[in-house]
């Protein structure tokens, strides 16, 4: 009758099925045994129970409240003393809902509500003296409200003593009952799971004895026998496995026979492809340990291939500071695939990637390094090796170089014939050398704001090229960090309420830390500008800050209500001289350079620039920098 494998397997569950629906039949009666239990009496009682503890609050809040409000506390005790009578009166009102007219509680209740009426009387008149007599509230409170609201708590408490009495009664007869039907259950629960193991052990011997065999066979072509062989007997589903081994086995063997000559040669093609790249190229295993390089490879690590392999990454650049850049960007690089992966790379945006600089050929070459996972398929260990390419960036670095070298230089050249024409223009605008008419002051002040204008794009370029000449950690100093954000938002509130949007202080991290005050002023003028001018009147900016000790972080956030960024935009906001246009806004005076300013100089201390934006609902700007707190600097120097 059951000559495959799913048969008998199913066989077998039919059986365990059966013996467990016997169990929950059995198991549903003892349960049913107990509905005379009278449920509705215990949840009385613990509604009982929770009503009368409310009440019991509600009095100790109130007498509270009385208090504060002797101590002139109006502000707080006012609200309480109109909420929680109600509350009192709600919890009441609940306890009746959960008596019934022969219950022995009615009287108590009848007379905690007959004091209650009472005394809420005179909690409305004691209310009224507290305002405009408070002696004799005070006068009015010991003698009368202070033994009342006394009197009430000992009611509320033997209310609670009278429902857990009622409660450890009906414990006590469910407890009886329970018992007779859990010893009912667990007997027919052990003579189901006897039953069960014996019957569950038989067919699991019967089908899993092919199975046994056919693993003793797979063992034997694990160690390199290719002549196993499996005998197939009877028609079930282990049968057609066995012949498809044995038809494995005959393939492999096929196989073994087979000439290596074509592996071979697509190594060599392989290699070839390699050694054609231009850009250095080294390939890791999955332990770290180099297995290949190029030719390109060999010139920047001063290392032949032969003695090269087998090396870690800190073998082959013995540089700490150039291995320390390489790590830099390994990591850089890691952290870009696995955003990528999480699918929100358009909303982190962390410095830079970081370049390389090798001396090479008595010159030095400059490169960007990029990395690639290789995964076996199938494999144990899902990374099989990791392949590290150096892209040679020198001529673009160079040009780079010249075009900022370029650009300060005309910026510097700009500053003193713009200085001299705002002098001449506040000399006119003053009318110190003659009487202007209107329109003439129209003329000047609009030549001066076009003044302000260049003069501001002049600072910026000036202040990108100096970060972008200057290293990692240059012009650091000891500042209060949160005063010196409290001054910058003052200085700033004035144009915010003129566009009447409110700017808000939120947490800020107290303390000093090794941070220049100039950048940490830059970032946060840049971010709080864009916020201003993106956010429509009687919208919310806040600027908040916080302090992560463990990875030595600062990190700053600049929320507003404004616009928002699309989400194919929020890449392209910090390049440099990108602005991106909208038709309801327009930014007088902004070339683009602000968010590049500020992912700069997050890159300098090692940070990172977030943004998270929803279209029309606003947008927020995360800056994180690596810095060191001025305590924690004096103690590592102490300890030194």
């Amino acid at each position: 009758m059951f000559t495959t494998l799913r048969a008998r397997v199913f066989a077998g569950f039919l059986f365990i099925l059966l013996l467990l629906a016997g169990l929950a039949g059995y198991s549903i009666y003892s349960l049913a045994s107990l509905s005379d239990i009278t449920s509705a009496s215990l949840e009385k009682n613990a509604e009982q129970s929770l009503a009368a503890s409310s009440m019991y609050e509600s009095l100790v809040r109130i007498d509270q409240a009385e208090l504060r409000m002797l101590a002139a506390d109006t502000a707080d005790a006012g609200p309480a003393l109109v909420e929680e009578p109600a509350h009192f009166y709600y919890a009441l009102t609940k306890a009746w809902n959960a008596t019934d007219a022969q219950d022995s509680a009615s009287p108590l209740l009848n007379n905690i509500e007959a004091r209650w009426t009472e005394y809420k009387g005179h909690l409305d008149y004691f209310y009224t003296l507290a305002l405009h007599n408070p002696p004799e509230a005070r006068r009015f409170y010991e003698d009368t409200l202070e033994h009342e609201i006394e009197t009430l708590k000992a009611k509320n408490i033997a209310l609670q003593e009278l429902n857990f009495s009622a409660f450890e009664s009906a414990k006590a007869l469910e407890k009886s009952r329970a018992r007779g039907a859990t010893l009912g259950v667990v007997f027919v629960a052990a003579m189901a799971l006897l039953i069960g193991f014996v019957g569950s052990y038989l067919i699991s011997r019967r089908t899993v004895r092919p199975l046994m065999e056919l693993t003793e066979r797979v063992k034997e072509l694990r160690a390199g026998h290719l002549d196993a062989h499996v005998p197939i007997q009877g028609a079930d589903e282990i049968s057609d496995l066995g012949f498809e081994f044995n038809r494995l086995t005959e393939r492999l063997r096929e196989f073994e026979a087979m000439n290596v000559s074509e592996i071979v040669r697509e190594k060599q093609k392989s290699e070839a492809i390699i050694e054609s790249i231009d850009d250095p190229l080294l390939l890791f295993d999955a332990g770290g340990k180099l297995i290949l390089l190029n030719k390109a490879a060999e010139t920047i690590t001063g290392r032949s291939e032969q003695s090269a392999l087998g090396e870690s990454l800190h073998g082959l650049f013995r540089d700490p500071r150039l291995l320390k850049d390489i790590e830099q960007a390994l990591d850089y690089a890691a952290r870009s695939i696995l955003s990528a992966r999480m699918g929100n790379a358009t909303d982190v945006h962390p410095s830079q990637p970081p370049i390389v600089a090798i001396a090479s050929g008595g010159g030095r070459r400059y490169f960007r390094i990029r990395i690639a996972r290789i995964v076996a398929s199938g494999a144990a260990a899902p990374l099989a090796g990791v392949l590290v390419l150096f892209t040679d960036i020198t001529h673009f670095k160079e040009l780079d170089e010249m075009k900022s070298d370029f650009i300060a230089k005309v910026s510097h050249e700009f500053r003193t014939p713009l200085t001299s024409m705002t002098m001449s223009l506040d000399i006119l605008g003053d009318e110190l050398v003659g009487t202007i008419n209107p329109e003439q002051r129209d003329i000047i002040e609009t030549s001066k704001h076009d003044a302000r204008r260049l003069a501001k794009l002049i600072r910026d370029l000036l202040m990108l090229a100096r970060l972008e000449s200057t290293k990692e950690g240059e012009a650091a100093e000891e500042i209060d960090v949160a005063e010196t954000i409290r001054q910058l938002v003052r200085s700033i509130q004035p144009q915010y309420r003129e566009r009447k949007i409110t700017l808000t202080l939120d947490a800020l991290p107290e303390g000093r830390f090794e941070i220049s005050r100039e950048h940490l002023t830059s970032i946060l003028t840049n971010l709080l500008s864009n916020a201003l001018k993106y956010t429509q009147p009687n919208g919310d900016v806040s600027v908040s800050g916080m302090w992560e000790a463990t990875p030595g972080t600062i990190v700053l956030t600049v929320r507003d209500t404004g616009i928002g960024i699309a989400a194919e935009d929020r890449e392209r906001i910090f390049e440099k001289f990108v602005q991106i246009k909208h038709r309801d806004s327009s930014t007088p005076g902004s070339v683009g350079l602000g968010l590049a300013i500020v992912r700069e100089i997050a890159g300098r201390y090692g940070g990172s620039v977030e943004v998270e934006s929803v279209p029309g609902e606003g947008s927020t700007f995360t800056v994180r920098l690596r810095v060191r707190r001025a305590e924690e600097a004096v103690t590592s120097e102490v300890r030194a």
